[in-house]
């Protein structure tokens, strides 16, 4: 019988109908220049039609080099304002809430997609593409800071209810936060402290520039499973920091640009495999998580709920 996974939750101004969320995930259905399709709302306005109280709307980059493939959606001018606004329209007429994730690809993309070097915090090539890339100077840190706040603003102004940073799966964010993809020895790098700088200031210009009652959700890849990569004990400790700037909910995932199978896990894998790691940062923090991972059987995710492993 399932007891939690249909009862309301509500954070900030998003009034939830059940505990289901789809979180966001590539569809790369825009157009080669991020803009919107016909074929990108239809996804959309299906996708909450089928039920979930909220709908992210997958990874749109902040910046032109951000994009991990020319059909990324983007959110770094305001001539997408107008076709993200359909989507999120389209979300809301199927029923569910509209949220969107905001994303920087660093490391991970290619010179052939983005026409010059990936950017990056330190000289270590994405594991999976290895192409050169350009350590990111001070002066640029600060403007992808405020790039980040901008692109909220324009997702608000498009009419989505909750915004999502994506600080997991080797994006740029990640590769601030973890000593496995961070070498610097400046204030954004060396300890946790300074690799959790860049998205500590994310977190507070996003906030600065949202209104109050719009919530604000972190994405972590609690563990990487690599040397070096971050922990789960690692994450928290960064999530204590971040819980302080401003966020409001966090999304816990898996893996890096070395680890893709813990971000798309295989058949094989058991289900609710990453529940346990949300368990543990519910438990060390006072704010909803959601957890994600195979999370594909109502009774598993009614047990996550009930049990308190879980928010949504």
């Amino acid at each position: 019988m399932i007891k939690r996974l249909f009862t309301p939750f509500r954070i900030g101004k998003c009034e939830l109908k059940n505990r289901i969320v789809m979180p966001g995930l590539a569809s790369f259905l825009v157009e080669n220049d991020g803009t919107i399709t016909a074929a990108t709302i239809e996804h959309y306005r299906l996708r909450a039609a089928g039920g979930p109280a909220m709908v992210i709307m997958e990874a749109c980059s902040v910046a032109p080099e951000g994009i991990v493939s020319p059909h990324q959606a983007r959110i770094d001018d305001d001539r997408f304002i107008d076709g993200l606004s359909r989507i999120a329209r389209a979300i809301k007429s199927g029923g569910a809430v509209p949220a969107v994730q905001i994303h920087h690809g660093g490391r991970q993309t290619s010179a052939r997609v983005i026409g010059r070097k990936p950017v990056a915090p330190s000289p270590l090539p994405c594991p999976s593409i290895r192409g050169e890339v350009e350590p990111l100077s001070i002066g640029r840190i600060r403007e992808l800071v405020a790039l980040f706040g901008r692109a909220a603003e324009r997702a608000v102004e498009a009419g989505f209810e909750l915004i999502e940073i994506h600080g997991a799966h080797g994006y740029l964010v990640n590769q601030f936060l973890s000593a496995f993809s961070n070498i610097r020895e400046d204030a954004y790098g060396g300890d946790l402290e300074g690799r959790a700088r860049f998205a500590e200031e994310i977190v507070r210009e996003v906030k600065r520039r949202i209104p109050g009652d719009i919530p604000l959700s972190f994405k972590i890849s609690a563990q990487e499973f690599v040397p070096g990569g971050l922990t789960v004990e690692e994450s928290i400790e960064i999530l204590k920091i971040l819980v302080p700037a401003g966020i409001d909910i966090v999304q816990v995932s898996a893996g890096n640009d070395a680890t893709p199978e813990w971000i798309c896990q295989p058949m094989f894998m058991e289900k609710a495999c990453l529940a346990g790691s949300a368990e543990t940062v519910r438990k060390a923090l006072d704010i909803p998580v959601m957890a994600v991972g195979r999370i594909n059987d109502p009774f598993v995710a009614d047990r996550i709920i009930a049990s308190g492993g879980a928010d949504l």
